[in-house]
C-alpha cells in the first residue's frame, strides 16, 4: 500500500498551481473539473512520491488555523541536496514567508514554514 496523494483545497488555485511549481519543480499531471458546481481541481506531481491535489470550489469556509492544530499538520518535501533546501528556504524568506524554524536554529535538517494560503510545509533532505 500507499499514499496516492493528498488533497486540499485553496482560494486561489492558479496560484497554488504555480506556488508549488516555482518552489518544487511540480507537475500538473491531470485536472478534474465539475462545471455545473464550479469544483476544480489539479493534480500535481513533485518528483516520485505521492501526489499533491489542489481543488477549489465557491462554497470554501475559510478561517484562520494555528500551524499547531489538530489535524493535517504539515506536507513534508524531501529535496536531494543542502544547497537545494537552503535554496528553497532563501526564496522562502524573500517572498515573506513564515519560517517556524530551519536547520540553522533547530541543528536539524529540516525547515517547516507557513506557506501559500497557511499550507504548512516541512523541507528536508532525502536519505
Amino acid at each position: 500500500m500507499f499514499i496516492g496523494n493528498v488533497g486540499m483545497f485553496v482560494k486561489d488555485l492558479e496560484g497554488a498551481k504555480k506556488f508549488f511549481t516555482d518552489y518544487f519543480d511540480a507537475k500538473l499531471v491531470a485536472t478534474y473539473n465539475e462545471e455545473e458546481n464550479g469544483y476544480y481541481s489539479y493534480i500535481m506531481q513533485i518528483g516520485d512520491g505521492a501526489k499533491l491535489e489542489i481543488m477549489t470550489k465557491p462554497d470554501m469556509v475559510d478561517v484562520p488555523q494555528d500551524p499547531n492544530r489538530v489535524g493535517l499538520a504539515h506536507i513534508n518535501i524531501k529535496v536531494d541536496t543542502v544547497e537545494k533546501r537552503d535554496e528553497i528556504i532563501a526564496k522562502l524568506k524573500q517572498d515573506g514567508y513564515k519560517i517556524l524554524y530551519e536547520p540553522a536554529t533547530t541543528g536539524g535538517t529540516e525547515c517547516r514554514a507557513v506557506t501559500f494560503e497557511g499550507i504548512v510545509l516541512e523541507i528536508n533532505l532525502a536519505q
